[in-house]
C-alpha cells in the first residue's frame, strides 16, 4: 500500500447470469474510490447466454480485463484464472450476483488500516422469492453479523462472494481444482489459510453486499445434495467433519440412510412452519449434504 492507496482486483466469475451481471456491474460503477486503484476482471465459466459479450461491451468506469472459459470448469477454476490475470495487490472476490454497495472499498480499506490480516470478510443480505428462507438468512445470528466488526472470525464464515483477499497468499495457498461441482470450494482453501497463518481473517461489517435471486429453500437443497455428492469427497477428513457436524454421520449405513431421508422430506415440508422454521431450514440443509454424500460411489 502506498500513499494511503489500494491497489485491488475486483474478481467477478459467473456462469449463464447475464441479467443479474448488469445490476452487478452497475452497483460496482457506483462504488466511491477515492485514490485508490481500481480493475474489474469478469471470468466468464462457459456461459451461453451473452454475458461475456455483455461485459466487455459494458461501460465500466474502471480498467477491465476478461476471459471466457471454453467450458463451464467450476467455480475454483475460474477464480483461479481470475487470480492469474489480476495485477493488484488486493483481490476483492465476487460472483455475478452480487450487489456491492457504494462504500464497500472504503470500509475494507478501514479494516486493513484497523488490522494486519490476510483476509477480511464482508456482510452478506440476500433476497429470495421464498420469504421464510430469506429471513432465515438474513438473521443476525449468521454469517459475519455475529462478529464485531475487525474481530476475528472462524474460517468457514469467509464466503468469496464478498471478501477481500490479499494476492500473494495464492501464491502459498492454492484454490482446489478437483472441486468442479457446487460448494466447498471456500471451505478448502481457508481451512488451509487458517492453519497456516492462524487468526488472519478478520471481520469487515460494513462491506456490505447483497446476494441477488437467491434460490427458494427446495433449489438450494439441491444444491447441497450435489455438494454432498461431488465436492465433498475432496475436502480432508478434518473438515468434512466440520461440514457434518458429527462424523460418524459420514459412515453409510442403511439406518443414517432412512433417517437422512426422512429428515430431507420432512424439512422440505415443514420448514414454514412458525417458530420452528429456523431449527428445520438448519437441519434440512445438513440432511441435504448426507443425501448427496451417501449417494456417492
Amino acid at each position: 500500500m502506498r500513499n494511503n492507496s489500494l491497489h485491488i482486483s475486483i474478481i467477478i466469475i459467473g456462469y449463464n447470469t447475464r441479467d443479474t451481471l448488469s445490476q452487478s456491474l452497475e452497483s460496482i460503477n457506483n462504488i466511491i474510490v477515492k485514490n485508490h486503484i481500481i480493475e474489474v476482471i469478469y471470468i466468464d465459466d462457459g456461459s451461453t447466454d451473452g454475458s461475456f459479450e455483455m461485459f466487455t461491451n459494458y461501460n465500466l468506469k474502471f480498467n477491465k480485463n476478461q476471459l471466457r472459459l471454453d467450458e463451464n470448469r467450476g467455480r475454483a477454476h475460474a477464480r483461479s484464472q481470475g487470480v492469474k490475470i489480476a495485477s493488484s495487490e488486493w483481490i476483492l472476490f465476487l460472483n455475478s450476483n452480487i450487489i456491492v454497495e457504494s462504500n464497500i472499498i472504503l470500509k475494507y480499506y478501514d479494516s486493513i488500516l484497523n488490522h494486519n490480516a490476510y483476509a477480511y470478510g464482508g456482510c452478506m443480505n440476500y433476497t429470495s422469492t421464498d420469504s421464510i428462507f430469506e429471513k432465515y438468512l438474513n438473521e443476525s445470528t449468521r454469517g459475519i453479523k455475529k462478529y464485531k466488526n475487525n474481530q476475528t472470525i472462524n474460517y468457514q464464515y469467509l464466503l468469496f462472494s464478498n471478501c477481500m483477499i490479499k494476492k500473494s497468499i495464492f501464491d502459498i495457498i492454492k484454490l482446489n481444482l478437483d472441486l468442479r461441482g457446487y460448494g466447498g470450494e471456500e471451505l478448502d482453501f481457508t481451512a488451509k489459510l487458517e492453519k497456516k497463518f492462524p487468526q488472519m481473517i478478520i471481520a469487515s461489517k460494513g462491506a456490505i453486499a447483497t446476494r441477488i435471486n437467491f434460490p427458494n429453500y427446495k433449489k438450494y437443497l439441491y444444491k447441497l445434495i450435489e455438494f454432498g455428492e461431488s465436492n465433498l469427497k475432496s475436502l480432508d477428513n478434518e473438515l468434512k467433519g466440520d461440514v457434518v457436524k458429527f462424523t460418524i454421520l459420514l459412515k453409510r449405513n442403511f439406518l443414517f440412510r432412512w433417517c437422512v431421508n426422512f429428515l430431507y422430506y420432512f424439512c422440505v415440508r415443514c420448514y414454514k412452519i412458525k417458530f420452528i422454521s429456523y431449527y428445520v431450514i438448519k437441519v434440512g440443509m445438513l440432511s441435504a449434504i448426507l443425501r448427496g454424500y451417501y449417494k456417492m460411489k
